[in-house]
């Protein structure tokens, strides 16, 4: 009779083993689990529009030279107590910027640039546009 128990035993462990196994995949199936879905976010975020900072810092443009590429937005911000100047003459643009403003250009057009400050002619960057 022990032996009829054991062998039970071992059955009904072995028939809740498949059961639950049967129960994660059809919870797996219902979820989700065995389908593929493209990941389209990388090609996304390669399309999408380019941001880059130059801070003006200590009378100077940091960094002095930026190369982006064409629709890339770039934001001034100045972190010097003074006010400062982005004068870019050959885009017609001519910014002030108070202590701790910050503005923003998008560079649509290709080409290189001449960055520079009305107020402190030692300000100078360089903006290339591929």
């Amino acid at each position: 009779m022990f032996r009829r128990n054991s062998m039970f035993i071992r059955f009904a462990a072995k028939a809740m083993s498949v059961a639950m196994l049967v129960s994660l995949m059809a919870f797996t199936a219902a979820c989700g689990g065995g389908d593929t879905v493209a990941d389209d976010s990388a090609a996304q975020s390669s399309n999408a529009p380019e941001s880059r900072s130059v801070v003006l810092y200590q009378f100077r443009y940091n960094p002095s030279s930026l190369t982006i590429p064409a629709g890339t937005t770039v934001t001034f911000k100045n972190r010097d107590p003074e006010r400062h100047n982005i004068n870019i003459a050959a885009l017609n643009v001519d910014q002030n910027l108070d202590a701790n403003q910050e503005w923003s250009y998008t560079f649509d057009t290709t080409g290189e640039f001449a960055v520079s400050n009305r107020f402190d002619d030692r300000m100078q960057l360089t903006v290339i546009v591929e």
